[in-house]
């Protein structure tokens, strides 16, 4: 007969953490298309399939918000019923202006409604972070930081083209931290 800390232990092992980031949808001025909207669908279907390929219905899943694939990410997490931490590197209103509103008010809409799910739960930035002038890679780290500390295995979910980022905190830095660490990861093309 197995101990009670053998049971959790093999319990503990079964349980995951969903760490995602991926491109946000293509601003109408970028020159060369990394994520055109006209992929949005082709986007959400995989990182649908993919989720439901994680049965562990304990799992948690951590994001950003931006609009693109984190929205897209966070949507579908959130019908399977599962927990979503969201995380944003600057104040609500500030994020919404930087990484969601360019895309469309649809986009805007979409960040409401994950953040009002109950099976939201959304970090704010800390104090430190509100001064800073790079906020993205001290969120990857935060959201990476987390990931490794809830118990089980961290599997690494990006919509990435697999190049190097517009700037600091991108898809590349997080997919790369996750591997560092251990950590397995899925790369779904835009």
């Amino acid at each position: 007969m197995e101990s009670v800390a053998d049971l959790e232990a093999r319990y503990t092992s079964l349980v995951a953490t969903v760490l995602f980031s991926g491109h946000m949808v293509d601003a109408p001025s970028r020159r060369s298309p990394r994520f055109p909207p006209d992929r949005v669908p082709v986007a959400r279907r995989a990182i649908a399939e993919t989720i439901w390929l994680f049965d562990d219905h304990d799992a948690e899943g951590i994001s950003g918000l931006a609009c693109g694939g984190d929205l897209l990410f966070a949507e579908e997490w959130l019908k399977t019923g599962r927990l979503l931490h969201a995380y944003l590197p600057r104040e609500v209103a500030s994020f919404i202006d930087e990484s969601v509103r360019f895309a469309g008010e649809e986009w805007v809409d979409s960040f409401r409604d994950v953040t009002a799910d109950p099976n939201s739960v959304l970090i704010g930035p800390d104090e430190a972070m509100l001064h800073l002038d790079d906020p993205h890679t001290a969120n990857n780290l935060r959201m990476l930081d987390a990931a490794f500390q809830l118990p089980g295995s961290v599997h690494g979910l990006f919509l990435w083209d697999g190049k190097g980022g517009d700037g600091p905190g991108g898809t590349e830095h997080l997919a790369s931290a996750v591997v560092e660490q251990g950590g397995s990861v899925t790369v779904l093309r835009p």
